[in-house]
């Protein structure tokens, strides 16, 4: 979930694991812990999804799929993981079911026909889109699910929070961002075909896809970051002195402010390197803003406290 992590920090100064999370460490629970885990949650949907991505055993999501088979979150985590393509054409089919007023389903969709050489049905996934404008991928929930885990399994307050954050898998942001590249080619295919119609309409929808990514509630940086990436793939097929929005604004107005937008995100990022020596309290002050209201938020909170590391 966190965007990056710092390079360098010493392992002296952090105690336990988090100075591994901190320099790129990956947040693990052993077999044994995951058990305990279950065990202590009776093997709930939100333990079983948590074990899952913590331990990598996807017989776990299949146990949640067949225990609990109308959980969102659990057809999500199958469609996103499943070994086979009807495995996962099957999961997310019945997710967009369950969530059929969340994008995201309709848009993993649209990414699977266009793989599979549908272009047709890819179009139609996107059409399903319609004025569905919360995309929901349970970050959030994951997060705090992962930090009871670790928790759980003797963690401080701390590392455990810290372990949340930064264990929290975002496999649907790398799908999301192949589906912008794929409707931006279909745009160019459309465009040199001379169906400028299709072109305008696709090229709508790939900014739809974008501004979603980028308005999500508690959002990820990478997910801010690849919704931006989307929206200059697509706005740079206009004219830079089209308009945009309102008050007057154009095109080129909006790729220098997602410009500026992008610099304060890097620099921003580096604020990470103070989370060692912050006191605990504080640090954990940040992880809990970071669940509530997002990256972004929590990074510019420890920049108001403490300016740049």
């Amino acid at each position: 979930m966190v965007s990056g992590a710092s390079e360098g920090v010493p392992e002296a100064t952090v105690p336990n694991s988090m100075a591994r999370l901190l320099n790129g460490g990956e947040a693990k629970l052993t077999p044994e812990q995951a058990a305990t885990y279950l065990q202590q949650n009776r093997r709930s949907a939100e333990a079983l999804l948590a074990a899952a991505r913590l331990t990598g055993d996807l017989a776990l999501v299949r146990e949640a799929a067949e225990k609990f088979p109308n959980d969102p979150r659990v057809r999500l985590d199958l469609a996103l993981r499943g070994e086979t393509p009807e495995e996962r054409r099957t999961a997310l089919d019945a997710f967009r079911q369950l969530a059929h007023d969340n994008p995201l389903g309709d848009y993993l969709s649209a990414l699977d026909h266009f793989k599979s050489g549908r272009t047709d049905d890819g179009v139609k996934a996107l059409l399903q889109v319609g004025g569905k404008n919360r995309l929901h991928d349970y970050t959030l929930d994951h997060a705090q699910s992962a930090e009871e885990a670790f928790l759980s399994a003797g963690y401080g307050a701390l590392e455990a929070k810290a372990a949340g954050a930064y264990g929290v898998l975002l496999p649907h942001i790398q799908s999301l961002r192949d589906l912008g590249n794929t409707m931006a080619e279909l745009q160019k295919q459309y465009t040199q075909a001379g169906d400028a119609a299709s072109a305008q309409a696709v090229g709508q929808m790939g900014l739809n896809l974008a501004w979603q990514l980028e308005g999500q509630s508690g959002r990820t940086l990478l997910g801010e970051l690849v919704g931006m990436a989307i929206e200059k793939k697509f706005l740079a097929t206009q004219s830079p002195d089209s308009p945009f929005g309102g008050n007057g604004r154009t095109v080129r107005d909006r790729l220098a402010e997602m410009d500026a937008h992008r610099q304060s995100i890097r620099e921003l990022t580096g604020l990470t390197e103070l989370l060692p020596r912050l006191p605990e309290r504080e640090a954990i002050l940040y992880f809990d803003r970071l669940k509530l209201n997002g990256e972004l938020d929590a990074l510019q909170w420890l920049k108001n406290k403490h300016g740049n590391p």
